[in-house]
């Protein structure tokens, strides 16, 4: 596997030779996000997603969520509008 070491991100999808890609056009040219001609992208994605994924499903519960239901429970008081499970 490749370290990533140049990425480039785009919101932009533009069809170069034919195929609808995500991409950046500078006055020199096009960098497909994808390509890994072009950029590391791809091994980033494949770093994070396939060789940390526990990691990223851990952070997100014992961190995150946790930190969302302490705030939520901090904020609720027993009798009021807010305390309500629809909210």
């Amino acid at each position: 596997d490749k370290v990533p070491f140049a990425v480039v991100g785009s919101n932009t999808v533009l069809e170069v030779n034919g195929k609808r890609v995500r991409a950046r056009v500078y006055p020199w040219g096009v960098v497909e996000v994808e390509n890994v001609e072009h950029c590391d992208f791809v091994a980033l994605r494949n770093m994070l997603i396939r060789t940390h994924m526990q990691d990223l499903k851990d952070v997100t519960n014992d961190a995150h969520y946790e930190n969302y239901r302490c705030d939520k429970l901090a904020s609720m008081t027993v009798g009021s509008p807010s305390s309500s499970p629809s909210q």
